[in-house]
């Protein structure tokens, strides 16, 4: 490790990965890579493709070996593997630093049926939810499921995927057996829950250490009006240009910002997350659910909460840079 600011401290940005957010990740790397802070850091790219290798420094390595020479990973993985405790747990083996939340937040997070119960013990409003799970006894019982117990329109989803993928709004019960095997091929569990018709949110969270205290922030809220065509914030309305209006800061009362980004730092706790988090929640006559929370969000150009940074007066290269020092327990003092 570098022993002091004279000498650049090493980071390793880790993306790509096994995940169906392969592209999303790459983007989140290239930018971080980008934002680093040239002056204290010498970042190195360190790529692991769809198939599990991994590309540094212009050739193949294994991850150990390319993490050895670092003093910190920083995690630009999104999704199954980079998000949900794999990649943190095989970077605890190694003894590696990492950004991020650890092995059981990062789990806890990533299964949205597990996170849905911690919520729900302290206080929190979900949508109504049915987790199932495919199985013969599902397949046998899924008739009688889809004929008397379901009230529609319902949100079909796996359980353990971010970005909306394998995500559906169903309306009708003909086209819901359709709805669940298509969730099932990104998951083998997936939530059936109530489709709650109301204002999409998403607030942002990120630690600092103060005087040697760890405190956790809230970041301005933004709404999420997803764009004409969309029943809501699917994958194409997230990453296609113009697809959606992301409004930051949210042009809601004072009481209802607040609400939200009480709950969005009470939710990052709960869990048990570290350095940055993102929850998102739906509004349907003031009463506010929470959905999930995402424990590495985006950080590419165009993601939520590199917006609702810039909107608080944190550049992209201050956020990086805190996590870093953070994360060396070298913390900064800087306030917003």
């Amino acid at each position: 490790m570098a022993d002091n600011l004279s000498s650049k401290i090493r980071v390793g940005v880790i993306m790509g990965g096994p995940s169906s957010e392969y592209e999303v990740s790459l983007a989140s790397g290239e930018n971080i890579l980008k934002n680093l802070d040239s002056r204290l850091f010498e970042p190195v790219k360190i790529k692991i493709l769809r198939d599990g290798k991994v590309w540094t420094n212009g050739r193949y390595a294994k991850l150990e070996k390319a993490v050895k020479s670092l003093d910190l990973c920083f995690l630009a993985t999104h999704g199954e593997f980079g998000e949900d405790g794999r990649l943190q747990a095989i970077l605890e083996s190694y003894g590696a630093s990492y950004t991020g939340s650890g092995v059981l937040a990062s789990a806890l997070a990533m299964n949205k049926a597990k996170s849905r119960q911690f919520f729900s013990a302290n206080g929190f409003k979900t949508p109504k939810t049915l987790f199932v799970k495919e199985d013969e006894n599902f397949k046998s019982q899924l008739k009688f499921f889809i004929n008397k117990l379901v009230k529609m329109p319902v949100v079909v989803k796996p359980c353990s995927r971010g970005s909306s993928v394998g995500v559906s709004v169903i309306r009708r019960k003909n086209l819901l057996n359709r709805a669940i095997q298509n969730a099932f091929k990104y998951d083998p569990e997936i939530l059936i829950e109530e489709y709650i018709h109301g204002r999409e949110f998403t607030c942002g969270v990120i630690e600092r250490r103060v005087n040697g205290i760890t405190e956790a922030l809230a970041l301005p809220v933004t709404e999420i009006i997803p764009g004409q065509g969309y029943d809501f914030f699917n994958y194409e309305a997230k990453y296609k240009p113009g697809a959606a209006e992301e409004i930051t800061p949210a042009r809601i009362s004072e009481h209802l910002t607040k609400e939200i980004q009480e709950m969005a730092v009470k939710a990052h706790r709960i869990l048990g997350c570290k350095d940055y988090s993102r929850a998102d929640f739906l509004v349907k006559n003031g009463k506010v659910y929470i959905l999930e929370l995402n424990t590495l969000p985006g950080l590419t150009e165009t993601s939520l909460i590199p917006r609702a940074l810039k909107t608080a007066g944190w550049s992209i290269k201050k956020f990086l840079s805190n996590i870093c020092f953070k994360n060396l327990n070298q913390g900064i003092t800087e306030r917003i």
